[in-house]
């Protein structure tokens, strides 16, 4: 009997103990903090200044009427300064709770419908409707993405804090003021269209090696072949020929134009 008592007396404590525990208040679980220089898909997470966030959204001159996308986009600041400026964003992040971490700030910023957020592997993103990208990612990074980049539609804009594209020029590059820290220079790129190759420019032939926004190669009429170099500003041609400067638009397989110098008069070209 009294090993019975000594049982029933120990089956009784466990029990208040439980009880007693049960009625605790339930720890509640700390929010997620990001930190800085925390790891990513090929990436530590920097965040970008806020006043190197407005001064990429300013040289892209971002309006109501882009779609930007961030690709790494950590807290979404890019997206959410964007969504700010009327324009519709998505950002790709591979850390699923800096994704929730952005969607609740989009929220607090009163910008959700604008600024969305979904997790994902920036490589594997389909970024073609963007005609605004806006990004921190090392030269590695944006080196994988490049042929990506420039299958963008012509004249998209493209700004990066810090870093560029192996062997593609910026077109502009601008400093931020104010608190920025190391920071503070933004790249930006004009996605050139494509036009190397062959063309048919009036009796002509014009031949067109690209690099990025850089053009070289020949015109050939008449038995003679004259060199030829120029630069593109997403659809805007503009290129030397002997003593004439051909000027104007790349429209897909067709581009045209004025002459200054030289003949003179308008110009056209095909593509073979």
């Amino acid at each position: 009997m009294r090993v019975l008592h000594r049982v029933l007396q120990s089956l009784a404590v466990v029990s208040l103990v439980l009880v007693a525990a049960s009625s605790l208040p339930a720890q509640e679980k700390k929010p997620f903090e990001p930190v800085v220089g925390q790891s990513g898909k090929d990436v530590v997470w920097v965040p970008t200044p806020f006043a190197t966030v407005e001064k990429m959204l300013d040289m892209a001159k971002v309006t109501p009427q882009d779609f930007v996308m961030d690709l790494g986009s950590g807290d979404g600041r890019n997206i959410i300064g964007a969504a700010k400026r009327g324009a519709y964003g998505v950002g790709v992040e591979w850390n699923n709770d800096m994704v929730e971490l952005s969607r609740r700030m989009a929220q607090e910023a009163g910008v959700a419908d604008k600024a969305q957020f979904v997790q994902g592997d920036m490589y594997a993103a389909d970024i073609s409707k963007a005609n605004v990208m806006a990004m921190f990612l090392l030269t590695e990074n944006l080196d994988k993405l490049m042929p990506k980049f420039l299958d963008l539609k012509p004249s998209s804009r493209i700004v990066i804090n810090g870093f560029s594209i192996t062997g593609w020029n910026p077109d502009q590059t601008d400093r931020a003021t104010g608190d920025c820290g190391s920071w503070c220079t933004v790249h930006l790129f004009y996605v050139p269209a494509k036009v190397g190759g062959t063309w048919q420019l009036g009796q002509g032939t014009l031949t067109v090696n690209q690099n990025f926004q850089k053009i070289t190669g020949t015109l050939a009429t008449g038995g003679n072949s004259t060199s030829i170099e120029g630069s593109l500003n997403g659809e805007a041609i503009s290129f030397t020929a002997g003593g004439a400067t051909y000027a104007g638009r790349v429209n897909g397989n067709a581009m045209s134009g004025e002459i200054k110098g030289g003949p003179g008069g308008k110009w056209s070209a095909t593509k073979k």
